[in-house]
């Protein structure tokens, strides 16, 4: 379980466990400077930083993924991880995860 939380962390993925080997989780992809690059960019000019932030929370909210993770132990130390999306774009969520198999070293 310590091998897939760190795994999550190292994606920006926030959890609650609400069992031994089950937690719901939320990700919400680019938190990491979200934003800030277009801020700060001199090619972009910004008339009202305000209205700019408004407009990335509102699609940061639109690509918002929460799903559940559930760990099953097979035999001889080996899991089985199962991901169910509850919420968000599909196409994100199989993102979440490919980049979760990668962080994890499956594939």
């Amino acid at each position: 379980m310590m091998v897939v939380l760190r795994a999550l962390q190292e994606l920006t993925v926030c959890w609650k466990k609400i069992g031994h080997y089950n937690m719901k989780c939320r990700w919400i992809p680019g938190t990491a400077g979200y934003g800030e690059s277009m801020l700060n960019d001199p090619v972009h000019p910004i008339a009202n930083q305000h209205s700019i932030i408004e407009t990335d929370e509102a699609i940061a909210t639109v690509n918002v993924v929460k799903f559940e993770v559930q760990l099953y132990k097979a035999r001889d130390e080996k899991y089985l991880q199962d991901l169910q999306r509850v919420q968000g774009p599909q196409f994100l969520f199989l993102d979440l995860c490919a980049a979760l198999l990668a962080q994890l070293q499956v594939i």
